[in-house]
């Protein structure tokens, strides 16, 4: 094992990125080898989640190690000001980092705070505009494309944003002086939409493997994802060709963001930082990426959303091809890293320490669940709304545009908790449901109501209930 003290830290965070679209966790096309590269080369967790599947309270709950319903910001509005003790961003400066952000923040942090900040979002540089020529000519055809694009886009690979986010955190890290330790979040706004790739990606994943589930099972489901799909039915989304070319374009950008992250790994190596960085990849959530007949985010916790790819990869990690069976979540990185680093863990922290796992492949004690949370207020019925359809829009081209993550899919508060092969969900209602993930990855065939699952059920609520006592949490 290397030496367990890292230099540097880069913690690259994608947006909306599934766990399950890589090759080693068996998709047939190969779109993240780098990031297959240094999980099975580091360490990496397939069953790591969020916090919440939702940007800003996941960011947050990164950043403070902290779940939703403990620092306060339950949306992606009003998050100015969390309820928390020291952050990442404040360890790190005590600890004599020098701190970055390059890329999407869409958190509590603000440029004073870092010594460095350059700043992206969906839909280019922010504030517009900090971007000039070309660049800023595919910062405007993003804002007029807010969709799926059922066609290349007309910008070359340097002007796609990852290639300039990584282009600028190159800058920054070589600027470091020979005493300097850096602390870089390289925050990708992608795989998330507008999905649009450029050539070769765009004719490379023209067909990828369909989507296992369809549309059909919505109408099983709670009013917040039949409206889901109503959503995307009445904006076109769900069209077939539509949903085919999103899935694919996705897909796409996941191999655009790791090739641009394999610039990046290659950088370091030659530039002899790599052995002495730390560098961790985690997504802030997933995407349906065509599952359900849906795209993004919105309704429920079902792994597509609540899952996600995390791997630790440097000082401090005893490499391991396969992937920990310890149950993990975004709220761990900062009490991992304090440990790493050699600094105490902040008060109010509720996440672990992950570092016990890094040193011991074998290591899971303590780790034997997993908890998620979503949402706030009260859940929606179908006759609060009647044909109201907020979240519609319609871009520059004509072509409506949806956000399913609104204040219909999001209303009501859900829980879950995942061990092992058992997932358990907890209802606004206070309805119970259970599925075993091993033969139902898609949570299609609910358990609970059997006779013979009855002991594994009240285990997992009973699971469930310690953890939200133990986080003051109220059922």
């Amino acid at each position: 094992m290397r030496d367990p003290t890292p230099r540097d830290i880069v913690l690259v965070m994608t947006d909306q990125q599934r766990a399950d679209l890589t090759a080693r966790e068996g998709f047939p096309r190969d779109c993240t080898p780098t990031l297959d590269s240094l999980a099975t080369s580091g360490r990496w967790f397939d069953r790591a989640y969020t916090t919440t599947p939702l940007c800003v309270p996941a960011r947050i709950s990164l950043l403070t190690g902290r779940f939703p319903s403990a620092h306060g910001i339950l949306g992606n509005s009003g998050y100015d000001d969390p309820d928390r003790g020291d952050d990442l961003i404040d360890v790190l400066s005590t600890a004599g980092f020098r701190t970055a952000l390059v890329g999407k923040n869409h958190s509590h942090l603000t440029p004073v705070r870092l010594d460095h900040w350059v700043e992206f979002g969906h839909f280019g540089r922010v504030p517009p505009s900090t971007a000039t020529g070309t660049d800023r000519e595919f910062d405007d055809w993003l804002r007029a494309h807010p969709g799926t694009t059922t066609t290349p886009s007309p910008f070359p690979l340097e002007h796609q944003l990852p290639a300039r986010i990584v282009d600028e955190a190159i800058t920054w890290l070589d600027t470091a002086g020979p005493d300097d330790r850096s602390f870089l979040w390289l925050s990708i706004p992608e795989p998330h939409v507008p999905y649009q790739v450029p050539e070769p990606y765009f004719s490379t994943y023209e067909t990828v493997p369909p989507a296992a589930t369809t549309a059909d099972v919505l109408a099983d489901r709670d009013f917040s994802w039949r409206y889901a799909g109503k959503l995307a039915e009445q904006s076109g989304e769900a069209e077939p060709d539509v949903l085919a070319r999103a899935r694919a374009n996705y897909v796409g950008m996941l191999r655009l963001v790791d090739d641009q992250l394999a610039r990046l790994v290659a950088h370091l190596e030659r530039t002899g930082r790599l052995a002495t960085t730390l560098f961790v990849h985690l997504a802030d959530h997933g995407d349906f990426a065509g599952e359900y007949g849906l795209m993004r985010k919105g309704p429920g916790l079902p792994e597509v959303l609540a899952r996600i790819p995390m791997l630790f990869h440097g000082p401090g990690v005893n490499p391991d091809p396969r992937p920990s069976s310890a149950h993990v979540s975004i709220a761990d990185v900062l009490p991992t890293i304090c440990e790493l680093i050699g600094t105490p863990v902040p008060s109010g922290v509720q996440g672990r320490s992950l570092v016990p796992l890094l040193r011991d492949p074998d290591q899971v004690d303590g780790f034997s669940s997993v908890y998620v949370e979503q949402g706030h207020g009260t859940p929606y019925r179908e006759e609060d709304l009647g044909d109201r359809t907020p979240g519609v829009r319609r871009g520059a081209d004509g072509r409506p545009v949806i956000d399913t993550v609104n204040e219909v899919t999001q209303a009501g508060v859900r829980r879950m908790i995942r061990s092992d092969r058992w997932k358990l969900l907890s209802g606004p209602d206070g309805t119970i449901q259970l599925f075993d993930l091993s033969t139902d990855p898609f949570e299609l065939n609910d358990l609970a109501g059997r006779p013979e699952h009855a002991a594994t059920c009240q285990k997992l609520r009973t699971e469930l209930e310690s953890w939200l006592a133990s986080r003051g949490v109220h059922a």
